[in-house]
């Protein structure tokens, strides 16, 4: 299943930012670590050099220091920061800060440490050690000396973590500031085919007939394109509705003609042959009736229903006028205000077949009643007729099928109901009515808020 654009662009966007903040977290960490490196090695330079500065070589022949150093840390026992000056012969000067311990490198040789290297330190803790070799004194008097700086390695890695935790919370911010940034943005981006698709929404709701608003210059021939591709279709179907009515029409005239001419075929003693073509004629005509019913269809693509009540009250009316119309007690179950999303027409020319057939059926009652659902409304029409046994239930909407050749119509009525269910996608049920005759009901969307 391929991912939506809005996944897709929060995936990259937060996979480059997360990728990016880990990169510069790395990079500015580095960063740090070698520059803060670089500072404490230009101290420990400079107090190596400040250091070798005040050395000399007395008369004796002893080493000894001639200035203090200015740094006050050389001066506090355990400080941090240390100095230490050792001969050949095994004489050590140190400072203060050292106490009583000493600097070592271990087993290594006497040589020049330019950057300061991690070695065990007094006080059980390691050290950085920045030494130099130096020869001191004139004549026989003169010695190699080992000068060395040494400040604690926690100087350094203290400060480097405290940055590190700085660094990461930063990031973190950032990145958070980062993800609503993306979805604001991801929220302007897709604003645009939001209403798109709403647009369409409210096409197919009946609310529309084109895509309307202004979009972004790159959506804007997409929505050309579908506006077009709307009227077009519009166009088609009108096209064919007419050639549909067109045709029904012009089928009924010569079968007019037809039905005129079987008087004079029956008096010329033609009876089988006149029984005959009058049987076809009458299929025909209930073709071209139904041709004619479907062609009106719009299949849910006009003005919706927006009070069905009003609707069936209108149909009910047309009812009483026609034959039993009046004698049937017609009860409307129904919300005032309840709307679906289906044609006007659709749903008029569907309840009103409908109601036809309770009609010429019901003995005194006829219950219409509208129940909500969730996303749809079931409408059901019962009656108190004669109904209709479980194994015929499905005859009733073949094409011009009656279960009773007595009862006037032409059998085409159930028929066309069945026609708009299938056109505009709805779900139809034929059954045993609670009133005791036939009970149909269908599932109608209902019309969003």
């Amino acid at each position: 299943m391929s991912w939506s654009l809005r996944k897709r662009f929060l995936v990259t966007s937060l996979g480059v930012s997360a990728a990016a903040l880990v990169a510069a977290g790395i990079f500015l960490y580095v960063l740090f670590e070698r520059d803060f490196m670089a500072r404490v090695q230009s101290e420990t330079h400079n107090q190596l050099m400040q250091l070798v500065s005040g050395l000399e070589v007395d008369e004796a022949g002893k080493v000894i220091k001639t200035q203090a150093m200015t740094d006050p840390r050389f001066r506090q026992p355990s400080s941090g920061l240390y100095w230490q000056v050792e001969s050949k012969t095994g004489e050590v000067l140190r400072s203060r800060s050292l106490w009583d311990a000493t600097l070592s490198t271990g087993d290594q040789p006497w040589r020049d440490i330019d950057a300061p290297e991690a070695f065990p330190g007094p006080f059980n803790e390691p050290v950085l050690v920045h030494a130099r070799l130096i020869s001191l004194g004139e004549g026989a008097q003169r010695q190699q000396l080992r000068v060395m700086i040494a400040v604690n390695e926690s100087e350094v890695t203290t400060p480097t973590q405290h940055f590190a935790v700085n660094l990461l919370l930063s990031l973190l911010v950032l990145g958070l500031a980062m993800m609503v940034v993306s979805a604001a943005q991801l929220g302007m981006v897709m604003a645009p085919i939001t209403a798109l698709r709403n647009s369409v929404r409210d096409i197919r709701d009946g609310k529309a007939t084109r895509v309307t608003g202004e979009y972004p210059v790159e959506i804007e021939p997409v929505v050309g394109k579908l506006n077009s591709l709307l009227e077009q279709r519009e166009q088609m179907v009108e096209r064919a509705r007419s050639r549909a009515g067109n045709f029904a029409h012009s089928l009924k005239t010569p079968l007019t003609v037809i039905d005129t001419l079987l008087p004079e075929l029956r008096n010329r003693g033609h009876h089988a042959t006149a029984g005959e073509i009058g049987k076809q004629t009458a299929q025909l005509r209930k073709h071209a009736d139904r041709e004619l019913a479907r062609a009106r269809m719009a299949g849910g693509h006009g003005e919706p229903v927006r009070d069905v009540r009003a609707v069936l009250e209108e149909i009910v009316t047309t009812m009483r006028h026609l034959p039993r119309g009046r004698d049937i007690d017609f009860v409307i179950e129904v919300p005032q205000g309840a709307a679906i999303r289906m044609d006007r027409d659709d749903f008029i020319e569907l309840i009103a077949n409908v109601l036809d057939n309770a009609r010429k059926w019901a003995r005194t009652r006829t219950l219409i009643r509208l129940e909500p659902g969730e996303g749809e409304m079931l409408l059901s029409v019962s009656d108190d007729g004669p109904g209709i046994a479980l194994p015929d239930m499905g005859k009733i909407v073949e094409r011009g099928r009656r279960l009773d050749e007595g009862t006037e119509g032409s059998g085409i009525g159930l028929a066309i109901v069945n026609d708009i269910a299938d056109a505009c996608n709805l779900r139809t049920t034929f059954g045993p009515s609670e009133l005791g005759g036939l009970s149909f009901s269908v599932a109608l969307p209902a019309a969003r808020a």
